[in-house]
């Protein structure tokens, strides 16, 4: 990677081993930010993993030197207002971008300057998205106080450079994390404001919200604290502009466990209804098989091998030679880390999503627990129909 004259060669090879060490999402933020800071001389900062889908912080994060009330006018910029440098705008060829650079040194003209300036002193900032197999799995905004030096092109030069390795080490992050077991609690309710204050909430949601990560940067006035990934997800559902899909989050608890979050508008008044529950396997499958970094031709076979079908009846199905199939079937072995195809199905299936094979058959696939071969029978069916949804560049 050559000499960083930022981040020198110790802290790069440092940041490389965190990456490549099986550490969680939460583990692997806290060791690269804590090499990454010092390194460019940040005085606050704000990282999260986030889903490839939506964009939205998916149980992962750490912020330090930003005040809570900065919490409302960072993701309502982010996702609303047009500005320099969005996440969304960063790309694998340009993954790090510097405010005063994209402004030609007038960072008023940006929105999102303007407003994080009106409440605190942030001043000279650096966005960083985290990408691997073209997909975004976290980003990183540094910042400045008033008073100090901008960053430099070197600071951007280096974050660019270790970018990739973080977004490798936290898409590999999402099959490390072991699952947790059922909860065995159904889904929760909660009402928010337009600031994305908890105005009430089942006992059900409450409990969901103790299981997400600690942290009370956007916490509301009612005494909850609002994790980040439900903040965020609150301002878009809040935008009747947004399509329904975008009211949809999937969000991971500290020990595991996956959920998902469905979002609607209540009225004009800005209020917006959550719904937290267990998520169902056609909902986790996705990012998982991302996570494992499947070529498109590779979920292609997955999903048919899912179903029950042999080798020659894939090739037919996707008009390739038995040989070229047994190719494709390898290196998906290899990259789950599997030796055969019952194997490929229950660690794709199983080993993220856990519950008891009655509760599966009545809602539809929430968590499975139960051993392979009571999973046989609705694994493949969840699988193909996850597949289908996979992205073509995946």
């Amino acid at each position: 990677m050559g000499r960083s004259p930022v981040l020198g060669t110790g802290a790069l090879a440092a940041i490389e081993r965190v990456c490549d060490s099986g550490l969680g999402a939460q583990e692997l933020l806290e060791e690269v930010v804590a090499r990454i800071v010092p390194g460019v001389g940040a005085e606050a900062f704000f990282a999260g993993a986030t889903d490839p889908e939506t964009g939205l912080c998916m149980g992962a994060g750490v912020v330090d030197g930003m005040a809570s009330s900065i919490c409302a006018p960072f993701w309502d910029h982010e996702f609303f207002v047009p500005d320099y440098n969005k996440f969304s705008d960063l790309t694998p060829e340009r993954p790090a971008a510097d405010l005063h650079e994209a402004t030609g040194g007038r960072v008023q003209r940006s929105a999102r300057w303007r407003a994080f300036h009106a409440i605190s002193d942030l001043d000279a900032e650096i966005r960083v998205a985290f990408h691997a197999g073209g997909r975004t799995w976290g980003v990183l905004q540094l910042n400045r106080h008033s008073g100090a030096r901008p960053f430099t092109s070197e600071h951007r030069d280096a974050l660019a450079r270790v970018a990739p390795l973080i977004g490798r080490g936290l898409r590999t992050a999402m099959v490390n994390e072991p699952a947790a077991p059922d909860a065995g609690r159904g889904p929760g309710i909660l009402i928010l404001d337009e600031r994305g204050t908890i105005v009430s909430c089942t006992a059900e949601a409450e409990a969901w919200l103790a299981e997400l990560r600690e942290g009370d940067w956007c916490g509301g006035a009612s005494g909850l604290p609002v994790p980040i990934e439900v903040f965020a997800l609150s301002l878009t559902a809040a935008d009747r502009r947004q399509p329904a899909a975008s009211r949809r989050a999937r969000l991971r608890t500290r020990s595991g466990m996956w959920l998902i979050a469905h979002a609607s508008p209540l009225g004009d008044g800005g209020q917006v209804a959550m719904v937290i529950e267990p998520a169902k396997a056609s909902q986790v499958a996705p990012v998982i098989v991302e996570a494992y970094g499947l070529t498109a031709r590779e979920v292609d076979v997955t999903r048919l091998v899912a179903r029950g079908l042999k080798t020659d009846e894939i090739g037919a199905e996707l008009f390739l030679s038995p040989h070229t199939v047994r190719d494709h079937l390898k290196a998906v072995f290899e990259k789950v880390g599997v030796s055969s195809r019952g194997e490929l199905v229950s660690q794709l299936f199983a080993e993220h999503y856990h519950s008891s094979l009655d509760r599966c058959v009545e809602d539809g696939g929430a968590r499975v627990s139960a051993r392979l071969e009571r999973e046989s029978a609705l694994a493949p069916r969840a699988i193909d129909r996850a597949c289908e949804r996979i992205p073509e560049h995946v």
